[in-house]
């Protein structure tokens, strides 16, 4: 304790000072105990939340395996100006595929006849109809029939199954240029002229040049012919999409389908970094501290020991699977993959990993156990961080009775030392009374 100092009023006696220290006496080792475990569980629940961001990773990285993510694609090879361009999903199935685009899906486009550009070609109603969808119907007003303003009426009353209006305007003067928006032969424009002045007549069908006929695409596989309206077709072959671009009658392209490793590789080299972040943050945590330098947050808690053993017995349980497809551990619990190996064992068992990592793999199905233990609803890093801040509670209560105490205490000191003061002044008043008395006697 510090050394009391003197000096105030009355007696002398520093009665603040003496209260100050000596509730500060009762105080502090009560508060360095709060401290202590405050700090600690504020550590140990920021340490559990730096668990959970690395498992939620790992999760992801597990998740993404899930369905067909665990097969590997499909890649299609095609020569040089096939013609046609594909895609390929794992459903495809591998092989060769001999295809020949007869011809491509084209829309069909009208042109008119040449009109000056102020020319009023009339006016009246215009009736245009793409296929078996509902007819638009385009008011000309009088005064309102150049080719610009009719091309402008059909755009805005167009809608999205209307046909394009266009100007090129060439020697002769404007064309009206009408385009359907769908390919095919269900995409046949119609025009038909109504009412007015009669001469938007020489707009209705029988009066539009026809610059390219509605067309259906044509394409032969194996010999097998289909037909559509588009050019883009996805139900040809299953797993597989082709896109025509020209036209090359008589003259067939093979299409190879071949099993595609990388995408399902980078899934794999996801997941070995999300693994090994759990194991390292988990390590870093829980590890044992030495001579001078500090342990983990985590070192000796039984819920991080249960997760790192947890994660362990997931990869030891599919060791063989794992060495089978190139995945090796280190002394330190880590996964790394040998590519070389890897594609060579995919190549001879395409649904190797998908019996690991799969919906129902067996490596997966462990580690999502251990994931939902910890970090599902009702996880044991819910509970312990949970008990955390339940400690943190009850150590703010704890600090809540202690303030009452200490002013409880300080208050009877006080009471005590300000009574002591009091007697202590009468006592020195009395002293140098009998001094001054004392002082007056005769010799």
């Amino acid at each position: 304790m510090a050394s009391i100092i003197a000096g105030g009023i009355g007696s002398g006696l520093d009665v603040h000072g003496l209260v100050t220290q000596l509730v500060s006496a009762e105080r502090v080792p009560a508060e360095q105990r709060f401290k202590g475990i405050e700090s600690t569980a504020k550590a140990q629940i920021s340490a559990f939340g730096s668990l959970r961001s690395t498992l939620a990773t790992l999760g992801t990285a597990l998740d993404a395996f899930k369905r067909d993510g665990a097969d590997p694609g499909r890649k299609p090879i095609l020569p040089e100006n096939a013609g046609f361009a594909a895609k390929a999903t794992a459903q495809a199935v591998p092989g060769s595929y001999q295809i020949r685009v007869e011809q491509i899906a084209t829309a069909h486009k009208l042109q008119s006849s040449a009109h000056a550009s102020n020319a009023q070609v009339g006016h009246g109603t215009l009736v245009l109809q793409v296929g078996d969808h509902d007819p638009i119907e385009v008011e000309i007003t009088e005064g309102k029939g150049t080719l610009a303003d009719i091309r402008d009426a059909i755009n805005a009353a167009a809608g999205e199954h209307g046909p394009r209006a266009s100007l090129v305007r060439g020697d002769a003067g404007d064309v009206l240029v009408l385009t359907s928006p769908h390919t095919g032969t269900d995409g046949a424009i119609t025009v038909t002229a109504q009412g007015g002045d009669g001469n938007l007549a020489s707009l209705a069908s029988g009066a539009l040049t026809e610059v390219t006929a509605a067309a259906q695409a044509e394409v032969w596989v194996d010999g097998v012919k289909r037909t559509s309206s588009s050019n883009h077709i996805d139900d040809l072959i299953d797993g597989v999409t082709l896109d025509l671009a020209k036209a090359a009658p008589g003259e067939s392209t093979t299409l190879e389908i071949q099993p595609d490793g990388e995408a399902l590789e980078t899934r794999l080299d996801d997941f070995i970094k999300a693994y090994n972040g759990a194991i390292n943050e988990l390590r870093k945590q829980t590890a044992a501290g030495s001579e001078g330098v500090a342990g983990g947050t985590l070192s000796g808690d039984s819920t991080a020991r249960s997760l790192s053993q947890g994660l362990r017995d997931g990869i030891s349980g599919a060791y063989a699977e794992l060495s089978a497809l190139g995945l090796k551990t280190s002394v330190d619990g880590t996964l790394s993959l040998d590519k070389d190996k890897f594609n060579a064992a995919l190549a001879a068992n395409g649904s190797a990993v998908q019996g690991l990592l799969g919906d129902n793999g067996k490596l997966a199905t462990a580690l999502r156990s251990t994931l939902d233990a910890f970090t599902g609803s009702d996880g044991l890093i819910d509970d312990r961080t949970e008990s955390l801040n339940n400690r943190l509670d009850r150590v703010a209560d704890q600090r809540a009775a202690l303030d009452r105490r200490m002013e409880s205490l300080e208050a009877r000191y006080r009471r005590q030392f300000t009574a002591l003061d009091s007697m202590m002044a009468q006592m020195q008043s009395t002293s140098s009374f009998l001094m001054q008395q004392l002082a007056g006697l005769p010799r």
